[in-house]
């Protein structure tokens, strides 16, 4: 397969598992056409399913690589339950978004059937995995040498948000190519496309808000699904990059100088004073203007802190 020109249809059925990926990437054209020629897309749609729950969960892997820092029972635990959650999170979104997609187009003069449209939809959601797992390695590395909580969570938001504008760009580019040669999906159709596109966008990030945690808060314990289902995914964010751009000198107070009023480290003296010695206490300086000589002498005042 991945010696055949780009015009040659494609066989799933004759085509080894991982050399569809490399069609995927090169020759998208023919699975588009392919599709609306109706050939194998029972054949495509299994594959495509099986190729996310693989990548989908390979990348769920390397985010769950983060609990580790709270220690190996849960890493573990974190690496298995996420690595069954992003391949979730696809499906389902999907799940929710696909009908009322289908339903709109058919309405607009759509000819696809039912699978056809699912195929087409999940050679989307398949290029997004296969993005993913490309840019686990990435993961792993700012991982393991030791960046921030914050940090990592803005990484897989940006990771998340790329391949899945590549992905759809790539469906959108395909549909409007298969327009030109077919008229079984109208053109007026792919801007229906274009909304259910950030319909589907908004729908995954609340899906993965109901999902998390993905990666484990280091000071929250393991949870398979947060108990805590308040705020949003952009509430989230928007606190990461404040914890992201914020120093922890910023953020915590400032303690006060030992030995001043106030330091909860200072132990009270016997004047009662908290931090300050017996002998610069106001009592103290008292009793010391007392002690007048007949001369005139008058002990040295007690230096100021």
């Amino acid at each position: 397969m991945t010696d055949q020109d780009s015009s040659e249809p494609l066989k799933v059925s004759e085509t080894p598992f991982f050399g569809l990926f490399d069609g995927l990437l090169r020759r998208r054209e023919s699975y588009f056409e392919s599709i609306f020629d109706g050939r194998e897309v029972g054949g495509l749609i299994r594959w495509c399913l099986a190729a996310t729950l693989f990548l989908g969960g390979l990348y769920g892997v390397a985010m769950g690589t983060a609990g580790f820092a709270n220690g190996a029972t849960v890493g573990f635990l974190q690496v298995s339950v996420s690595a069954l959650k992003v391949p979730l999170l696809f499906l389902l979104s999907l799940l929710v978004c696909y009908p009322v997609l289908y339903f709109v187009i058919v309405l607009m003069g759509s000819r696809l059937t039912f699978g056809q449209t699912l195929a087409l939809i999940l050679i989307a959601v398949t290029m997004n995995a296969v993005l993913l797992a490309g840019c686990a390695p990435i993961v792993l590395f700012f991982v393991f040498t030791g960046s921030g909580y914050a940090f990592i969570k803005i990484l897989h938001v940006a990771i998340f948000a790329f391949s899945g504008c590549w992905a759809m760009m790539a469906l959108w580019h395909g549909l409007t190519a298969m327009c030109e040669k077919s008229d079984l999906y109208p053109k007026q159709a792919i801007k229906i496309m274009q909304v259910w596109i950030l319909i589907y966008g908004f729908v995954g990030t609340q899906m993965a808000w109901s999902l998390r945690p993905f990666i484990g808060s280091p000071d929250k314990p393991f949870e398979v699904l947060r108990a805590d289902q308040g705020g949003n995914f952009y509430q989230a964010v928007m606190q990461s990059f404040v914890g992201l751009f914020q120093s922890e000198e910023a953020i915590e107070e400032e303690e006060p100088p030992p030995g001043l009023p106030g330091d909860p480290s200072s132990e009270l003296t016997p004047e009662g004073q908290a931090g300050i010695p017996p002998e610069l206490s106001p009592e103290r300086e008292i009793e010391r203007s007392q002690l007048v000589r007949d001369d005139g002498w008058t002990p040295a005042p007690s230096p100021e802190l």
